[in-house]
């Protein structure tokens, strides 16, 4: 398999998609899908235009790569650590507070000795925990992983198929495009919002200029992207134990976007010193915005007051991702590839790559 798929091969497009999520290998699953998604986003930006800015699979490129380092277990030391310290503070409190009660029947050693004791078992109950919940995030991470690619993906894969070449704004090769997608909210299984994003996909392929196509391009990747949210809740809520959500959201979501580091618990940074692209500071789809506002309980901004502290809440994690989706969206290290030319090409050839990944 190549570094690429002609765009209008959709028996080839969705022999990849299908391959990749199937595989049974959940470590060569996720590579496949990260290579997916990065296929998937250079068809699209060829299909938008050179200047449309990222698009939903530039973007899931690095989640499915960050998704990897769970899968692997990579981060199974810091999340012991920090499940032990959680576990220990709430040890100490319990221990506290019963000792407190002991206080007038045994007197002043016993509130420090139970509050030592619960120290104790409380960090050894958070480690055990931590180690369980890995092996279950791994599993429905992965999950998530493969729903991503197999219900926006193929959908991608379509849209590249059918427009690449089209160099007219016909309505009526959208309605038949849009009729095979499945109506619904998200959370039934529905694709209502994938509906909205594909449509303003298409809008951008055929802007006048830059600006309406970035605009478009923008906005079609937060419909996409929230819809992935709703189907991803269950799996992302039950691959974070609730006693250390905060702990895991502060220390251990951080995530690479090409050359940049950036933690969903900071604000965004921006782009070059630039608090917001030009192309979109004035966002001019007023149902799209109201949207969007409705969803993260704020109105698009500037990326600052958006670090989540509970990265289970669907709101908060929107407010992050619109933010960053906006301040980024012209970041030429969204649109670069997840690992080098070697690792692309093992990937293809069903290996891992050598090396850290």
């Amino acid at each position: 398999m190549s570094d690429s798929i002609h765009p209008a091969d959709l028996a080839a497009w969705r022999r990849a998609i299908r391959e990749a999520v199937d595989d049974p290998d959940p470590v060569l699953a996720n590579l496949k899908i990260t290579r997916c998604h990065y296929l998937l986003s250079r068809a699209l930006g060829d299909v938008l235009g050179a200047d449309a800015g990222a698009n939903f699979h530039s973007w899931a490129v690095w989640g499915s790569r960050k998704a990897g380092a769970t899968i692997r277990q990579e981060d199974l030391d810091q999340a012991r650590r920090d499940g032990t310290a959680a576990g220990g503070v709430v040890g100490t409190v319990v221990g506290l507070a019963l000792g407190w009660l002991l206080l007038a029947w045994a007197g002043w050693p016993v509130a420090p000795a139970v509050a030592m004791i619960g120290a104790g078992c409380g960090a050894l109950t958070g480690r055990g925990i931590i180690a369980r919940s890995r092996r279950v995030s791994a599993r429905l991470i992965l999950a998530g992983n493969r729903t991503v690619l197999a219900d926006v993906g193929t959908l991608t894969a379509r849209f590249v198929a059918r427009f690449h070449d089209r160099s007219d704004p016909d309505p009526g090769a959208l309605g038949d495009f849009l009729a095979g997608v499945r109506p619904g909210p998200a959370a039934a299984g529905g694709q209502d919002l994938l509906r909205r994003a594909f449509a303003l996909y298409f809008a951008a392929r055929f802007a006048p200029d830059a600006a309406a196509r970035q605009e478009a391009t923008y906005l079609a990747n937060c419909l996409a992207v929230y819809h992935e949210h709703v189907r991803l809740e269950p799996y992302i809520r039950g691959s974070m134990p609730w006693i250390v959500r905060r702990c895991v959201t502060k220390r251990l979501l951080q995530f690479d976007i090409g050359p940049a580091r950036l933690a969903v618990a900071h604000d965004v940074p921006p782009l070059a010193g630039l608090a917001v692209p030009a192309s979109l500071a004035a966002l001019t789809n007023r149902d799209a915005v109201a949207f969007l506002a409705a969803t993260a309980g704020c109105a698009p901004g500037d990326g600052t007051g958006v670090g989540a502290r509970d990265w289970t809440k669907i709101r908060e994690r929107m407010r992050y991702v619109f933010q960053l989706f906006r301040l980024r969206h012209l970041d030429p290290g969204v649109l670069g590839p997840p690992y080098g030319p070697d690792g692309l090409a093992a990937i293809a050839a069903g290996a891992r790559p050598a090396g850290r990944l």
